[in-house]
């Protein structure tokens, strides 16, 4: 998700680019845009003069001024447009508008708009009134006072939009609404922030409470396959349940495991040989090769709830259990919930209290103390037991422990790639037995 944060992110900087000129750099030899009369856009050569606000033949002097003092003058259009308001309830200056002045015309109708375009008047454009006169004009009332424009666009438009009859003459009354300039850029640039922020709220809500994960190994097949695209939501009101497939970070005791194993020491004592091994006169070294181990450092996991807090949670024959008794006891009217993961492809690796124990926790310094009083049967609150669906390629709380909640992320539900695949992730190999020794198994849960 933060990729499609940061794409979001490069949208709505090219919509303030090109929303308005507000957020144009002067460029004498860059094409810049404008609104189109039917609510496009079309390129114009002369962004100076739309910044600057000078009237026709006085952008030469604007080309000289610096680039930073376009935020002092977009925020001086924002206090412009604060007195003038915004959108609908703009003032309109058609009424005190004089010559020179810089206005934008402006049309909601989309029959009338096109019938101003007809004559030379674009909605949306800049224009610089050349002259302007106050005349009678007769009306349903009898006669009127109306104002005759005479005016042309502020800067130079495509071929196809240009006219040789520039300027045009229309009454200021034929134009629904006549914008200053200031007002203009100022409501632009303020509607594409407020764009852009919706953008990036959307895409922070997103990365806050979905994910789209890829599936990195063969350690939960066969329901999910390497390859596969699942849908993650984040665990905000529901807590994990059993059977469901959890997306997390690796835990801190995953790091521990791993260092503790028989690959980690043997790297350790390595590394303690090649530090104390003399180099030779040559200047090589005899440091035996180092032994490196695949880091856990920005990887995520996904795997499946064996067990969740309260319940008693061991391991037998390399397959987590939950025992179903009140008091966890080993009785002859006992059940077992066991997830027939299977044995691990190195269990030579790792202790052997990882394959089989009585608790949920595990002595991670490589001590068998499965018996020890201290250690509880039952998940504390907050912690999940989880395991892969295939134990054979799995590394997994049966090697590390429970699995603290602080390192959740979410519930992976769906497969959504690819097409093959689409649908809800299958359960897990769960069985319920009488005994731990694979043997008298009821049925599938």
């Amino acid at each position: 998700m933060k990729r499609y944060a940061v794409l979001l992110v490069i949208i709505a900087a090219s919509l303030c680019f090109q929303s308005g000129a507000a957020f144009t750099l002067p460029s004498p030899s860059r094409k810049d845009t404008a609104p189109a009369p039917g609510g496009g856009w079309m390129h114009h050569r002369s962004p100076t003069a739309l910044l600057s606000g000078t009237r026709d033949g006085e952008a030469d002097n604007d080309e000289q001024q610096p680039s930073n003092n376009l935020p002092s003058k977009l925020l001086s259009n924002l206090r412009t447009a604060a007195s003038d308001g915004f959108g609908t309830r703009a003032r309109n200056v058609g009424s005190t508008m004089g010559t020179g002045d810089v206005v934008v015309p402006l049309c909601s109708n989309l029959d009338k708009r096109q019938d101003l375009a007809q004559i030379g008047l674009y909605a949306g454009v800049e224009y610089v009134i050349c002259d302007i006169i106050d005349e009678a004009a007769a009306g349903e009332e009898g006669e009127r006072n109306d104002r005759i424009a005479s005016l042309k666009p502020a800067y130079p438009l495509r071929p196809h939009l240009e006219r040789s009859d520039w300027p045009i003459e229309l009454a200021v009354s034929d134009v629904p609404l006549w914008l200053s300039k200031a007002t203009y850029e100022a409501g632009t640039a303020l509607g594409t922030l407020m764009l852009a922020g919706t953008y990036l709220a959307i895409a922070s809500i997103l990365a806050t409470i979905v994910r789209v994960v890829a599936v990195p190994s063969e350690s939960m097949e066969p329901a999910l396959m390497p390859g596969d695209v699942v849908l993650v939501t984040r665990s905000i009101v529901t807590k994990p349940r059993v059977n469901d497939v959890v997306f997390f970070d690796p835990p801190a005791e995953l790091d521990d495991a791993i260092a503790n194993s028989k690959i980690g020491r043997a790297a350790a004592a390595e590394a303690a040989a090649a530090a104390s091994a003399p180099e030779s006169s040559s200047g090589s070294s005899d440091r035996p090769e180092k032994i490196s181990i695949v880091s856990t450092k920005g990887k995520q996991f996904l795997k499946r709830v064996v067990g969740v807090p309260g319940e008693y949670v061991g391991v037998s024959n390399a397959n987590p259990y939950v025992s179903l008794c009140n008091d966890g006891g080993d009785t002859a009217d006992c059940t077992y919930r066991v997830d027939r993961t299977g044995d691990y492809s190195r269990p030579d690796v790792f202790p052997d209290e990882s394959w089989n124990r009585v608790t949920p926790t595990i002595n991670l310094g490589g001590v068998v103390e499965s018996n020890n009083a201290d250690e509880s049967s039952t998940l504390a609150k907050g912690q999940y037991f989880v395991a892969g669906d295939n134990g054979f390629r799995s590394v997994d709380s049966r090697v590390w422990g429970p699995l603290k909640e602080k390192y959740l992320f979410g519930t992976a539900k769906w497969i959504i790639y690819p097409a093959t695949h689409f649908g809800p992730i299958q359960p897990g190999p769960f069985v319920i037995e009488k005994s731990l020794m694979g043997e008298n198994a009821i049925s599938d849960s």
